[in-house]
């Protein structure tokens, strides 16, 4: 199935509306069995790309229906750049000249205020309304291509958007400042001339240090007050308050940080709510939550109270050191397998001796769900068995 992103109005249009040919949510989506099937439902071809203005095409972005697929990998970064991989749309985007530009308008007219008369679910839409436009203008391509001028008028933007999140905290809480936060270190960086790789928060987009968010929204507010000083953030924050260890079977460390708050129940909503209609043919087991990942749930622990974080390379010490073989013919296939998606950055366990999985997908829910049917690239997989 092929479907092409369709103008409301003539591509030269000065405020032209998008909608994509397939919706997810509607019986065309849900026939559709696997995710590369859904990648190329909603793939933009690039003859119609190079129609397209910025402005048009920043639209086409925002609107993908696949874009908060980027919740689902280890880090937020991880996943926008996934997500780029695979949609024409958001490599292009990032391309574009004058895309700082646009973003910057779009952001300045940002409304991030809750109406009290939301419902949960429309509040957390609201949130994820922000979290993408922050999550794409936080790209590196956009900030480097970003004039003085324009990054300076980000940094009081954001700080903006910043305090008015504060003022509806029921609804974005502390995770809901973190894209804010990225946003406004990273552009800080670039401003001043410091490399933001330093930062975790700011190289992975998800805050696992306590304090980083605030210590980062800080040096900005100090940077508008002496803009001729430098205001570097790093990882100096109290690092040790949230790390931790665990081990493997064979008593190896595994370095995993301890997750201490949970996302807002608007944002557990809209996340539930994406994933139930986005893949319709996953049964989704537990809600969205921050405080684990996949390769915790897999590896460590599949309890309700696990609220360990495991990022890559800390899965592979699971078999590197004897703890689990690497399944192969001819061992008999059999039930609870961990599953690591080789092509990916992601892992789960094999329900049955059928093609089912449960996973966790990062920030997003546990699931049950075939193994090719995930946010995941599944072309290459490698299954493990207790040695």
């Amino acid at each position: 199935m092929a479907a092409v992103l369709v103008p409301a109005q003539s591509v030269n249009a000065a405020t032209p509306s998008f909608h994509y040919a397939i919706k997810s949510g509607t019986p065309e989506w849900r026939s559709l069995s696997t995710h590369d099937a859904m990648v190329e439902a909603v793939q933009i071809p690039s003859a119609t790309i190079a129609r397209m203005s910025t402005e048009q095409l920043t639209t086409a972005v925002l609107n993908y229906p696949l874009l908060p697929d980027a919740l689902a990998f280890n880090s937020v970064q991880e996943g926008v750049e996934a997500v780029a991989g695979r949609f024409t749309g958001l490599r292009e985007l990032l391309r574009r000249p004058d895309a700082p530009a646009v973003l910057l308008d779009r952001y300045r007219k940002l409304d991030v205020g809750i109406p009290s008369t939301d419902t949960e679910l429309q509040a957390g839409n609201r949130t994820l309304e922000a979290w993408k436009l922050e999550s794409v203008f936080a790209q590196p391509q956009v900030l480097d291509a970003m004039s003085a001028g324009q990054l300076e008028s980000l940094l009081r933007v954001g700080l903006e958007k910043y305090a008015a999140k504060q003022r509806h905290a029921e609804a974005y809480g502390e995770a809901g400042l973190e894209p804010t936060a990225v946003l406004l270190g990273r552009a800080l960086g670039v401003r001043e001339g410091w490399s933001w790789k330093q930062s975790q928060l700011l190289r992975e987009g998800i805050q696992t240090v306590p304090g980083a968010t605030r210590a980062t929204v800080d040096a900005v507010r100090q940077h508008l007050t002496a803009p001729l000083a430098r205001h570097e953030v790093t990882d100096g924050f109290s690092t040790q308050d949230s790390a931790s260890t665990v081990y493997t079977p064979n008593g190896t460390a595994v370095s995993v940080t301890t997750m201490t708050y949970e996302l807002s129940s608007a944002q557990i909503t809209a996340n539930n709510t994406y994933v139930d209609t986005t893949y319709p043919s996953a049964t989704r087991e537990r809600s969205s939550s921050r405080k684990y990942n996949c390769h915790s749930y897999a590896w460590y622990s599949t309890s309700t109270s696990n609220n360990r974080w495991m990022n890559t390379p800390g899965d592979d010490k699971y078999w590197q050191d004897g703890s689990y073989t690497r399944w192969q013919t001819p061992y008999v296939w059999f039930s609870s397998m961990k599953l690591s998606y080789a092509s990916d950055d992601h892992s789960g366990i094999w329900v049955g001796t059928g093609s089912n999985v449960r996973s966790k997908w990062g920030q997003l829910g546990l699931m049950y769900h075939a193994w090719s049917y995930s946010p995941y690239n599944s072309s290459t997989t490698n299954s493990y068995f207790p040695s």
